[in-house]
């Protein structure tokens, strides 16, 4: 998978993702590694979805991972969970706003 490829798939689940459970704002960039590397900002800020396909450095969260984990979590082969224990995805920032957002939007 391209790096568009993998751009597009997470800008179509961003976009339709119902996030009005969510009651706090969120900033986050996705750093994938890889021969397909690129970086994709999210936020969530006052009502308000944006998703661009840059760097940003003042996101609230920092997620990175290779190329190859994140076309196995689009495949449904590897859970999300299961990645980050085992080191596939690393994390830093808020991380506890993260699995709260994700716990609201997996319901």
């Amino acid at each position: 998978m391209t790096f568009e490829e993998s751009y597009q798939f997470i800008k179509t689940k961003f976009e339709y993702m119902d996030l009005s459970k969510v009651d706090k704002d969120f900033s986050a960039v996705l750093n994938i590694t890889g021969k397909n590397a690129g970086y994709v900002y999210m936020s969530y800020i006052g009502g308000k979805k944006t998703i661009e396909p840059v760097k940003h450095d003042k996101a609230s969260l920092f997620i990175t991972m290779s190329d190859e984990t994140f076309e196995l979590l689009v495949q449904k082969k590897l859970e999300p969970f299961k990645a980050f224990t085992a080191g596939k995805i690393k994390a830093k920032g808020n991380i506890f706003l993260a699995m709260s957002i994700y716990k609201k939007i997996k319901k």
